[in-house]
């Protein structure tokens, strides 16, 4: 029995990656017909209303120290969220996928560079495969870097900062209400920003795709991502965990490839390649070393 409440945790953390992965494309269909503030407010906005909804009872369990954390995590929710869709205005969703599954690498690393937290050789080579594959996979003829590869990355980085502090701040917080918390921040400042700097287009002006990629973003990628997500991980063996989430960056190509028709160049399926090698390695168990963190996926409400 025991072994498969564990095969169904690590089926519903699969089934997480590949909602995270189908996001990459369904964002860039509804930016199509939107503009990435808005696109943002109504993702958010919908989402903090799903999530109260879910967890009503929550809503009294939240606390000073909670809605200090939830403000936080919110925050630099947002500003991620920001500069990732951004990002993708002037990127394809292809190499999107494999730039932010960098957060994979980053985050042991910025946890030493913050916290002193130990790292190991193996997220070194990882870090150096990985960015010689990033490298292969967005630098153009002149050797500059695309606007929208050089945004993604910067969202890599700042979703590593977001997985590091929630796992921190999780340690003593009731999960629903913090994410109800996270979640509702995150949304008014996305609505801020829409009434702000959002162009004129509502949800009226969704096509078809874009409709579905609107749902798809709060319903799945969001919301019932969120929720499989933190009740999967209670059960899974967190190392089995990081190497299932990492699959992401499979699903989000193979969606890419087959509804926007996305092509890869020799030289950027080979950035892929090593991308693909650094996540293995990132996630490879040794016996010697303590499983990988259980806090390095502890939340990541989204990943897009």
């Amino acid at each position: 029995m025991e072994k498969r409440k564990v095969f169904m945790a690590e089926m519903g953390i699969l089934l997480v990656a590949i909602f995270w992965g189908m996001g990459f494309v369904s964002a860039k269909f509804v930016l199509e017909d939107m503009d990435p503030f808005n696109l943002l407010a109504y993702r958010y906005l919908f989402s903090f209303i799903a999530m109260a909804l879910i967890g009503f009872k929550s809503i009294k369990k939240i606390t000073k120290k909670t809605f200090k954390a939830g403000f936080i995590i919110g925050s630099i929710m947002f500003f991620g969220n920001v500069v990732q869709t951004i990002g993708l205005q002037y990127t394809t969703p292809g190499k999107q996928t494999f730039i932010i599954c960098m957060y994979t690498v980053l985050v042991p690393l910025l946890s030493w560079v913050f916290f002193r937290e130990k790292t190991s050789k193996k997220m070194i080579l990882a870090a150096a495969v990985a960015f010689v594959g990033i490298g292969l996979l967005t630098l153009q003829d002149d050797l500059s870097i695309g606007y929208g590869d050089a945004l993604t990355f910067i969202f890599a980085i700042t979703f590593s900062i977001h997985v590091i502090l929630v796992g921190r701040f999780m340690k003593d917080l009731e999960p629903v209400s913090f994410a109800v918390v996270q979640i509702g921040v995150c949304a008014a400042f996305s609505i801020l920003g829409g009434l702000a700097f959002g162009g004129d287009a509502t949800l009226a002006d969704l096509n078809d795709a874009s409709w579905l990629g609107m749902a798809q973003l709060v319903l799945l990628n969001t919301v019932l991502a969120f929720l499989i997500q933190n009740a999967c991980q209670k059960i899974a063996p967190a190392n089995h965990v990081a190497i299932l989430m990492s699959t992401e960056v499979v699903f989000g190509t193979f969606f890419t490839i087959v509804f926007t028709g996305e092509v890869f160049t020799h030289r950027m399926i080979l950035g892929c390649i090593l991308v693909g090698v650094a996540l293995v390695i990132s996630n490879w168990p040794v016996k010697s070393e303590k499983p990988p963190e259980e806090t390095l996926l502890q939340d990541s409400t989204e990943d897009i």
